[in-house]
């Protein structure tokens, strides 16, 4: 009898999506952008500065309930350029085929581009992915998106936890607090136009 229910618990978490009119398989890419400061203590005039937001890329790869997407933003330094990456993994829920809703965490870092081409990490030293994957403070992403056909307009908010990291859980120092948003003040809202190509 549990093996019944349990077959049927999980073709219904199968079909649900379908049913709804939501997307089997999606994968997106576009162009995003993104407020650099807290919101709520912005006037309309820091809104309407071009240099107050930064501006990249984001692709998206969402498979029934599961979306995975990488945010990067790149702005210029003094020398060279500056890629801020946001790599989320979490739920995504269609309404209708008209909004759709998600949540993700991942971690997020950044590297600097020299102009001779050389690339570190925010500290300076050589940049090594795997270990700043590891070891980079993880953020969480919700995006509420509005699906246009074949043109999704997505508005994203970001606020980074009080420490969590994949390297803690693997050396065995996960502390639940770790997972805890930072303060409002650490929010940053941002906005994407993602074309499907799936």
């Amino acid at each position: 009898m549990n093996k019944k229910l349990w077959v049927l618990v999980a073709a219904i978490c199968l079909l649900l999506p379908v049913s709804l009119s939501a997307e089997v398989l999606d994968f997106s890419i576009g162009g995003t952008a993104q407020y650099n400061y807290d919101a709520s203590q912005s006037s309309s005039d820091d809104f309407f500065n071009a240099e107050n937001y930064s501006f990249g890329a984001e692709a998206r790869v969402k498979f029934l309930i599961v979306e995975a997407s990488d945010l990067a933003l790149v702005g210029p330094t003094s020398n060279g350029w500056q890629v801020t990456n946001l790599m989320t993994a979490g739920l995504s829920f269609d309404l209708l085929n008209l909004v759709r809703l998600g949540v993700g965490l991942g971690p997020e870092f950044e590297m600097n581009i020299s102009d001779d081409g050389t690339v570190t990490d925010a500290n300076g030293d050589e940049f090594e992915f795997a270990s700043i994957f590891m070891d980079a403070n993880c953020t969480y992403k919700a995006n509420v998106d509005f699906l246009l056909g074949g043109i999704t307009l997505s508005a994203n908010y970001t606020i980074p936890s009080k420490g969590f990291n994949i390297q803690n859980i693997v050396d065995g120092n996960f502390s639940a607090d770790d997972l805890l948003p930072e303060g409002s003040e650490y929010g940053r809202v941002g906005v994407s136009v993602l074309i499907s190509l799936i």
